[in-house]
């Protein structure tokens, strides 16, 4: 019961401290030139009109419910803000409203997992708090996880998902199932994790399950978006001609892709700084993990290019920020920065 209290009461600091961030989102964020898919959400959060939503978008169910459930029970705010210049086009300010709030619960829940997953693997309630913090603070939190689209929830569920993961527990077939109906890529992120750890770790049953649950759920995501959420926009992203003509005809990067891609991923430079100042003092670091991020990164980066995602990379990346903020922590506290 005690720890019932005491996450409640962090739960509600993380939810007033970042209440300023929600508030500025509400009022002044516009979602067309950072959030262009809220459009298509729309639908699916106003009235559960899944037929004229395109894929991947018409997939992305299970945190779209919980806005529409908001949205159903009359969640509104009323005050001048930026998006009223969409109600012309028949958009409502009420919708919009259901969606950010309903992200910011996730952000807030999000920040609440991270504390409880910091402390119980590494330890100390000030550096496991700091950690919530920094995901509040991230770049991706207030231009991506806040603004009316899916990310926060799918943020969320693998905060819940990598914690469960840490404690080798088999509830974590819960939040990937989920993620079916939530965020695909997070699915391959998660089934990079286990096929690292089943070649490292001489215990495989539970990572090799991983990798199969999340394999498989993936395949399952594949064949429903190909049959029952067809649609042919945007099709040749799920089309392995077009993955493979791309990735065949790669190019570097061009510098709008870099510049976009590094303004988003301030925790990450933090992390590689930590890093960095670790191995100049001779101390040890964890280059296991280190390895993890940037597979991750590869992955993503290959992702995007092959898929056509262009400047979406640091977005992408940033649905794994609770992986990199742990594994922040973990080198921060090596340094004793914390004592508490």
């Amino acid at each position: 019961m005690a720890k019932v209290l005491h996450h409640t009461v962090l739960y509600f600091f993380f939810l007033i401290l970042g209440f300023p961030l929600f508030y500025f989102v509400y009022k002044y964020g516009d979602p067309e030139p950072l959030a262009h898919d809220f459009f298509q959400y729309y639908r699916l959060y106003f009235n559960w009109d899944i037929g004229n939503v395109n894929a991947p978008f018409n997939m992305r169910l299970a945190g779209a419910s919980l806005v529409h459930l908001f949205y159903e029970l009359g969640f509104s705010y009323d005050t001048v803000i930026v998006f009223d210049k969409y109600a012309s086009w028949g958009f409502l300010k009420s919708v919009f409203f259901c969606a950010v709030f309903f992200n910011y619960l996730c952000v807030a829940a999000t920040c609440l997992q991270l504390y409880i997953t910091i402390k119980k693997h590494v330890g100390g309630f000030l550096i496991s708090l700091f950690g919530g913090v920094l995901y509040l603070l991230g770049f991706g939190t207030v231009f991506y996880e806040l603004m009316p689209l899916t990310d926060a929830f799918s943020v969320l569920l693998f905060a819940i998902g990598f914690h469960l993961y840490l404690n080798k527990s088999y509830w974590v077939m819960a939040p990937i199932m989920v993620l079916i109906f939530q965020r695909e890529y997070l699915l391959m992120a998660l089934g990079l994790m286990a096929f690292m750890d089943l070649i490292k770790n001489r215990e495989k049953r539970f990572y090799f399950t991983m990798l199969i649950a999340a394999t498989i759920s993936f395949l399952i995501y594949y064949v429903l978006r190909k049959t029952v959420f067809y649609t042919p926009a945007l099709d040749h992203q799920a089309s392995t001609g077009f993955l493979m003509d791309t990735f065949m005809q790669f190019k570097l990067p061009d510098f709008d892709f870099i510049k976009q891609t590094a303004m988003t991923m301030n925790l990450f430079f933090i992390y590689l700084a930590v890093v960095f100042y670790k191995r100049f003092k001779g101390l040890e670091t964890d280059k296991y993990n280190l390895l993890i991020v940037f597979l991750i990164f590869l992955q993503l980066t290959i992702i995007c290019l092959a898929a056509g995602h262009g400047n979406n990379m640091g977005r992408y990346f940033y649905l794994i920020v609770p992986y990199v903020i742990f594994q922040l922590i973990k080198e921060v506290k090596a340094l004793a920065v914390f004592s508490a």
